[in-house]
């Protein structure tokens, strides 16, 4: 029956963190009469605006969420920033230095060809605090309280795998979205999830998000299907699932293989690092154990 209520708990969640999003973004639209032709053309600096407001909501709802939880705290949702800065560095250079590699593939391949190089830096700024919100209000929504509800009533697998289809499927609205891409969501939710589980902060899976995001836009990809300022621009030979076509590297086999070599590298530090506790354990038990 817990399970039930908690599973009930998480629906109800979303649906309002939605709703909020919804309100917050068609206020918006109406307040600053921004033209609706068949979709909604946005500029960077509306798109930094927007993601702004989406941290303030995900802050309040999780917020309300937490306080009303009776088997959820604060602690939990891993925000706590003290010796973080470390993690929130190597978490960038993790998530950038995967999509640099796979550029770098792409390029050997012939995959694509880089056509100009353009450093607005107006626009570089904008991109900045757009990746930056962008990567918390959904790692917060995400790992810091959805993985983190179901960690308290599933085990690890079920619980990474849940909230990682539903952070795909949130993702279903975007722009040219393929099968492979929805796929690739789906992992890199495990591979962030993995990340959390690992650390027990949100801050290095911020990192990761952030530093995949604006590398990708950076190196001409689309970011989930979104098209915004790069400072490298790319022409893709032909699209296909090599290069990830339009919905950008997501949407390419090369993702797949790199997150799935992260995890595997993950899974193995982790192990080390479970077999270090164990022995530093054994060790002071010992210290303790007077000898005879």
């Amino acid at each position: 029956m817990t399970k039930f209520k908690n599973c009930g708990n998480i629906l109800l969640f979303l649906i309002i963190y939605l709703i909020y999003e919804v309100i917050i973004q068609n206020i918006y639209i109406m307040a600053f009469s921004i033209p609706f032709d068949g979709e909604i053309q946005l500029t960077l600096l509306q798109l930094f605006i927007l993601s702004l407001l989406s941290v303030v909501a995900s802050i309040a709802v999780v917020a309300i969420f937490v306080k009303s939880s009776d088997n959820i705290t604060s602690n939990d949702i891993g925000l706590a920033f003290k010796g973080r800065l470390k993690d929130l560095f190597i978490g960038t250079a993790v998530g950038g230095g995967i999509i640099t590699v796979g550029f770098g593939i792409l390029i050997l391949l012939n995959e694509i060809s880089i056509e100009r190089v353009k450093v607005e830096p107006t626009e570089l700024f904008l991109s900045l605090g757009l990746f930056i919100a962008v990567a918390f209000s959904e790692e917060l929504i995400f790992r810091g309280y959805i993985l983190s509800k179901l960690l308290a009533n599933f085990g690890v697998k079920s619980s990474l795998i849940i909230s990682s289809v539903i952070f795909a499927i949130l993702h279903l609205g975007n722009d040219n979205i393929t099968i492979l891409g929805f796929f690739d969501l789906i992992l890199a939710g495990i591979l962030l999830g993995a990340f959390y589980l690992y650390t027990r902060n949100l801050w290095m899976v911020i990192g990761l998000h952030f530093g995949w995001n604006f590398i990708q836009t950076h190196l001409g990809f689309n970011v989930s299907g979104l098209d915004t300022y790069s400072v490298i621009e790319i022409s893709i030979v032909q699209s296909n699932t090599l290069n990830g076509g339009s919905f950008g590297f997501e949407g390419s086999y090369l993702s797949t293989v790199a997150q799935f070599s992260t995890l595997c590298i993950l899974f193995y530090l982790y192990k080390k690092k479970q077999r270090t506790n164990l022995n530093n354990h054994h060790l002071n038990y010992n210290k303790d154990v007077p000898s005879f």
